[in-house]
């Protein structure tokens, strides 16, 4: 499975449980970067959402779908 295909089959807003499992992290962690500004997120009626497009720009991927 290619990079972009990972990315399309995320989905386009992504819980804090989601993300940490993802980036292999703890959910305070993620919570961490969010406070810190590091990673973008929304409020959502069911808590913080981080779009998928502010997480692959935090994990250095967005480069690799544009090319």
């Amino acid at each position: 499975m290619t990079l972009a295909d990972q990315f399309q089959n995320m989905p386009k807003l992504m819980k804090v449980s989601e993300v940490a499992d993802f980036t292999g992290t703890h959910e305070r962690t993620v919570r961490r970067w969010i406070r810190d500004g590091r990673l973008g997120a929304v409020e959502h009626p069911n808590g913080l959402r981080v779009p998928r497009r502010a997480l692959w720009r935090f994990l250095g991927l967005d480069l690799a779908l544009s090319a």
